[in-house]
């Protein structure tokens, strides 16, 4: 028995949902007579449909938001006088509050409790420093291994002492501490920092001694004060 084609069953026509005008579909589930009507059944159920944790009221259609702020404002009222209002508002509670907190706690009158302490004048002279690393270890004599050292008096976080304070020191070398790191850890003679302070001072004057008694002296570097 031959199969026979079945007839084509033309749509019924139905309502536009949007335009509520009468048409025939494409197909059965098409709810709109156009483009446009799809388009303006899409805006109207987003208005009418609000996002998770928001209001379900409409949004009117002359409503803006202002600083973020999600309650909406309708433009028939100066929403730019309405931020400058805010403003004065905010203004007014923090002088109040100001005032009652007393301007003594936001601004210190008091006279400092001591006197400031002036800065040493450090001059820093690269020549100076080759010239003392150039020596021998002024503890061990060990020659060819010395740095640049300075006094450990006055030393601080950021704080770089003036490079006449210093004397050569040998530096750490094969798995052995050299004496530059024994003096600044207080640990090359017994006594602790204060004997290191009076060592580092002594060391200082004797190396500045030898490289005046050298006649190498940079020009352009002043004397230590006293020598």
């Amino acid at each position: 028995m031959l199969n026979s084609k079945p007839k084509d069953k033309k749509p019924k026509q139905k309502q536009c949902k949007q335009c509520l005008c009468w048409f025939t579909p494409k197909h059965s589930m098409q709810p709109v007579c156009s483009s446009h009507c799809e388009r303006e059944r899409a805006r109207e159920k987003a208005k009418s449909k609000p996002a998770k944790g928001f209001s379900s009221k409409a949004e009117p259609d002359n409503a803006h938001i202002i600083d973020g702020d999600e309650r909406f404002v309708e433009q028939t009222a100066d929403r730019h006088a309405s931020r400058a209002a805010r403003m004065m508002t905010s203004a007014r509670e923090t002088k109040e509050l100001i005032t009652r907190v007393g301007l003594a706690a936001l601004v210190s009158q008091d006279e400092p409790s001591c006197a400031p302490i002036e800065k040493e004048n450090a001059i820093h002279h690269e020549g100076y420093r080759r010239l003392v690393a150039s020596l021998p270890c002024m503890w061990c004599g060990r020659q060819g291994r010395s740095n640049h050292a300075h006094e450990n008096e006055g030393k601080g976080k950021g704080l770089k002492l003036d490079d006449r304070r210093a004397m050569p020191l040998c530096v750490d070398d094969m798995g052995k501490s050299g004496c530059h790191t024994a003096f600044d850890q207080y640990a090359l003679i017994d006594g602790g920092r204060e004997t290191h302070v009076e060592l580092g001072r002594a060391m200082a004057a004797k190396t500045r001694k030898i490289i005046m008694d050298a006649g190498r002296w940079p020009k352009n570097l002043p004397l230590w004060p006293g020598d």
